[in-house]
């Protein structure tokens, strides 16, 4: 007979039966949203993106008070709305009171959603 360390080789592998808890969809609302209540106060990071360029190390070098940067969208176009840096929405800028604010006019899919483009 051949040494085989002590495993036997002609031996059936064991199974074993498992359970597993129901899905996600099936589970109670009330469930879900006691979850959810716990982060509700958690801060999160908000931007309001007017547009972006690309210029050399150079040209930042060389900027002075009354420098225009040219950006890549147009007066009227939405405004991207960005929460830790993922797009969430468009919008348009509004002046409320003293300050600028955002009116929302679309809500971007989960699926659609990227984080901003990095330099």
């Amino acid at each position: 007979m051949k040494e085989t360390d002590g495993l036997d080789q002609a031996a059936e592998p064991r199974t074993k039966s498992m359970r597993f808890g129901a899905l996600r969809d099936e589970r109670d609302a009330t469930a879900t949203r006691a979850e959810i209540d716990r982060y509700l106060d958690v801060e999160l990071e908000i931007a309001i993106e007017v547009g972006t360029t690309r210029t050399t190390l150079d040209q930042v070098l060389d900027l002075v008070p009354g420098t225009v940067l040219r950006l890549d969208k147009r007066a009227g176009d939405p405004v991207d709305l960005r929460v830790n840096g993922k797009l969430i929405a468009r919008g348009e800028v509004v002046k409320v009171d003293d300050c600028y604010g955002i009116r929302i006019t679309s809500i971007v899919e989960a699926k659609d959603r990227v984080p901003a483009p990095r330099g």
